[in-house]
């Protein structure tokens, strides 16, 4: 488990409290939106365990898309990886490397006062379309999911970029690669985004000074 402190200054500011507002809104039996100790509960139930190794960890966390953002997130925020074993049983020491995943699944959660916020799930030897399918269903939250047109993904303010969204607003989805997917709380995705742009804004004139 790791913490990440807050960023100095205004935006990290309203961003926070932005976030508490957002995040108490969304419905219960999605995944998004869900306290940590019902995920963890249901996780831990299916065999599921916490990494506790910080070398597997940054090892697991190498390439995740979220990484940039860290200095956009509040001090309430953690990250936590987790693994399960493909058929559900605990996993064994021996099996926990740093160096290979063993055949389950990671899932990567960045909880935000105490909610999942980010969710990534990734599969040692790719997600089968079965799975995937399965994976959508239990993000649904009661609602159905739609694909973007290119012009919507155009239009469209995503710190991630997306594929999917649910069909009321709140949840966001892509596939990443062939072994991943993730999901994303659609109001903290654009609030992630506008703060990277005004942070870049902020950079610009300095980094030309002097040409």
């Amino acid at each position: 488990m790791m913490k990440y402190p807050i960023r100095s200054g205004i935006l990290a500011a309203v961003f926070a409290g932005f976030v508490i507002n957002s995040l108490c809104s969304l419905a219960l039996e999605a995944r998004i939106g869900e306290r940590r100790e019902s995920i963890e509960s249901r996780l831990f139930t299916s065999g599921g365990i916490v990494y506790r190794d910080e070398t597997i960890e940054s090892s697991r966390r190498k390439g995740m898309p979220y990484l940039k953002y860290f200095d956009y997130l509040p001090g309430s925020s953690d990250v936590r990886l987790y693994f399960k074993t493909a058929d559900g049983r605990r996993p064994t020491s021996s099996e926990l490397d740093d160096k290979r995943m063993s055949n389950g699944w990671d899932l990567h959660v960045v909880y935000i006062n105490g909610k999942s916020a980010i969710e990534v799930y990734k599969r040692s030897e790719g997600i089968t379309e079965h799975e995937f399918n399965h994976l959508m269903a239990l993000h649904a939250g009661g609602s159905f999911w739609k694909r973007l047109s290119k012009e919507d993904k155009a239009e469209a303010v995503s710190a991630f970029g997306f594929e999917m969204v649910r069909d009321d607003g709140r949840v966001r989805a892509k596939k990443i690669g062939g072994d991943a997917v993730m999901f994303v709380d659609s109001e903290v995705d654009v609030r992630l985004a506008e703060l990277n742009t005004s942070d870049l804004q902020e950079k610009a004139p300095v980094s030309v000074e002097g040409f």
